[in-house]
């Protein structure tokens, strides 16, 4: 009899959420996760045939189910209280760390990422303009031993190791996070480094290019906020996940910085409106806009083809240029060769996160 009551108030439960579900019109977007929602999928007699549709709307009263983030949240604590250490891919790792962690990388991708990047090295390189790759080891790799013994975690320096079979001249920064994995160079609750890991990776490439980056002393630190939770913590919802620091180093605080083309111009390279907001990280450069330049006090002019990792190490690299150009390939569709000889670039870095240039379908344009 109790199991029948049991029964019965969860279809109530679930009967109430589907109808609320239809009585409230969808969202667009997650400001916890940070992510669009899954729209209302379109019918055709091929997606039902397939078994598409049903797969697209399970997805869709997924994301649009009336509470979620409070139904995220409850689930978390449920798997927690019962002894899970995984909810949803997302694993729960030692002193504090939640973790996304990658079981594998698709092969077509990196292949036609790395082609493309070798093709624009090559012909840049008929004008004298270097192209380096950096490609980012993220936390699950560097703090691996804070995983659970059983997470089937990625082995991603196989894909630096991979890259070493392209005409490209790399930057691996996986010793020089390595040797500071005990320090706080990746949030515990965001996919993101820290400003002090970026750091380490910025002193590493200054090393390569044979010129050692001034000691992180020579930067004025500012804490922007102290309580953030980023993009793993949404994941999940886990209520008694800590909270994260983030922490701001610059040499100059007022800095010109002009985003896509005049759009917006300002004079710092932080938007500090973002710190009153859920997605804190964004301070760093106005988050991510298709075009980004920083005026600064060296010689030369960089481009950072990028994803938000660079967002934290280029108030690092801002101070050794007269400019910093950075272009968000998911958003900028236009030729980077023709941008690169439009605006007089000396030098390009390509550097993105290893699980994000394994599925970024928008690089592959970079030799356009």
């Amino acid at each position: 009899m109790r199991n029948k009551i049991i029964s019965i108030l969860f279809c109530l439960i679930l009967a109430a959420g589907v109808i609320a579900h239809f009585a409230f019109p969808d969202k667009q977007y997650s400001e916890n996760e940070k992510r669009t929602l899954k729209q209302f999928p379109s019918v055709s007699w091929n997606a039902i045939r397939t078994g598409k549709f049903g797969d697209d709307m399970e997805e869709y009263l997924e994301d649009q189910y009336p509470g979620r983030d409070a139904w995220v949240a409850a689930k978390t604590i449920a798997e927690r209280a019962s002894g899970k250490q995984e909810s949803g891919g997302v694993y729960f790792a030692n002193d504090g760390y939640i973790m996304e962690i990658q079981k594998g990388f698709p092969e077509d991708t990196v292949v036609t990422n790395l082609t493309a990047i070798q093709n624009l090295s090559a012909a840049l390189a008929k004008d004298n303009i270097s192209v380096k790759l950096m490609l980012v080891p993220t936390a699950p790799y560097i703090l691996k031993d804070k995983l659970p013994a059983f997470a089937p975690n990625a082995n991603q320096h196989a894909v630096i190791e991979y890259a070493a079979n392209y005409r490209i001249d790399q930057i691996d920064v996986t010793d020089a996070l390595t040797q500071h994995k005990d320090e706080y160079i990746f949030y515990k609750t965001d996919h993101h480094w820290t400003s002090l890991g970026a750091y380490y990776a910025y002193a590493a490439w200054r090393d390569q290019r044979g010129t050692p980056a001034d000691d992180l002393s020579s930067w004025t630190k500012e804490t922007l906020c102290n309580d953030f939770r980023g993009t793993t913590y949404a994941k999940v919802n886990y209520p008694f996940a800590p909270f994260d620091t983030i922490d701001a180093y610059y040499k100059k605080a007022n800095r010109k910085v002009d985003y896509n083309e005049g759009d917006y111009i300002t004079d710092s390279i932080y938007e500090r409106k973002y710190l009153d907001g859920s997605d804190q990280y964004a301070t760093f450069f106005n988050s991510n806009q298709s075009t980004t330049v920083a005026q600064g006090d060296g010689e030369g002019r960089l481009l950072i083809l990028k994803d938000s990792y660079a967002n934290s190490f280029a108030q690092f690299v801002v101070d050794d240029y007269e400019e910093t150009h950075m272009i968000d390939m998911r958003f900028y569709k236009q030729s980077v060769y023709t941008y690169i000889k439009e605006h007089g670039i000396t030098e390009v870095l390509i550097m993105y996160n290893i699980p994000n240039f394994s599925i970024d379908k928008d690089l592959g344009r970079c030799d356009k």
